[in-house]
């Protein structure tokens, strides 16, 4: 029975990647639900499971749904859901320090005490700094906040260069303004540092990209779309409306035939009727659309020339 035993544990250990046997500094998933995955490429993503350990340097990601918790001897993280973030550890023992990226989303950490600040968790606003500690980190798509709930945590703006000392009980806010800081009894103090940059980028979004895809998925952030591309989606629309045309010839600014910037319309550049500066047929400027960016009401006055060229 005792060998049936120990050849079953064997199993358990080569089958589960991280489980029951895991280096000291080294991340366990000791809670993980659906929706939570990780990679070390940016492009491929590995569903994170109950009893797997975290590679070093790997971002994570958690879903809607999402929900995770590592371990690392008597140190905590607790992911809550739409979080993004990688862990990076560097040495080991008594020397280990340990970097948090959190770009955006919420976690909470509790960090085991030691003499030196050993821990540190960046923000796209903000820094935090802590000894050993239990405070939580909320990242969004224009602030982070720290709270504190025991130890200390020194908090810095990259951008105003301001920075606070906070204690148990104490909290503090960074967005474009500045730094706001709050809490039980006396009021942290404020002082002030050179600016500087932050390591990792805001999202434009609020929300990590594709968390619940584990391939093809990608952490950076998401850009927006060029002039381009734009013309090439927007197939029937315009900003603008309908009118009859004026002295130059157009409907109102910007008019709204279904069609994209320098489509055709009745009346432009003149007001010639039909036809018109920036070409004639289905759209312009990579656009599908029927009709033009100069509006479609009925040219007039053929001596001025159009405004929306």
């Amino acid at each position: 029975m005792r060998l049936f035993v120990s050849t079953i544990l064997c199993l358990l250990t080569l089958s589960v990647p991280g489980a029951l046997s895991t280096a000291p500094d080294t991340w366990v998933a000791v809670r993980a639900t659906i929706q939570v995955t990780y990679t070390l490429d940016k492009t491929t993503w590995i569903p994170l499971r109950k009893g797997m350990s975290v590679p070093n340097k790997a971002w994570i990601s958690t879903g809607p749904r999402g929900r995770l918790q590592l371990v690392r001897g008597s140190e905590s993280i607790a992911f809550q859901p739409n979080t993004l973030a990688a862990i990076i550890t560097r040495g080991g023992g008594a020397t280990r320090k340990t970097e948090v990226v959190q770009q955006v989303g919420e976690i909470s950490l509790e960090i085991e005490k030691r003499q030196q600040p050993h821990t540190t968790v960046q923000t796209p606003f903000l820094a935090a700094v802590v000894k050993g500690t239990r405070f939580t980190v909320e990242v969004g798509a224009g602030n982070a906040a720290v709270a504190v709930d025991r130890g200390l945590v020194q908090v810095t703006s990259f951008e105003s260069g301001e920075r606070s000392d906070l204690g148990a009980g104490q909290g503090a806010r960074v967005d474009g303004s500045g730094m706001t800081v709050a809490g039980l009894g006396a009021k942290p103090r404020i002082t002030r540092v050179a600016p500087s940059k932050p390591r990792v980028p805001a999202t434009m979004t609020g929300k990590p990209a594709a968390t619940s895809q584990v391939t093809s998925a990608s952490t950076e952030t998401p850009q927006s779309e060029t002039g381009a591309e734009k013309s090439k989606s927007s197939s029937n629309s315009n900003a603008g409306g309908n009118g009859t045309g004026s002295d130059n010839g157009n409907g109102n600014s910007g008019g709204n035939g279904n069609g994209n910037a320098g489509g055709n319309g009745n009346g432009n550049a003149g007001g010639n009727g039909n036809g018109n500066a920036g070409g004639n047929g289905n759209g312009n400027a990579g656009g599908n659309g029927n009709g033009n960016a100069g509006g479609n009401g009925k040219g007039k006055d053929k001596d001025k020339d159009d405004d929306d060229d």
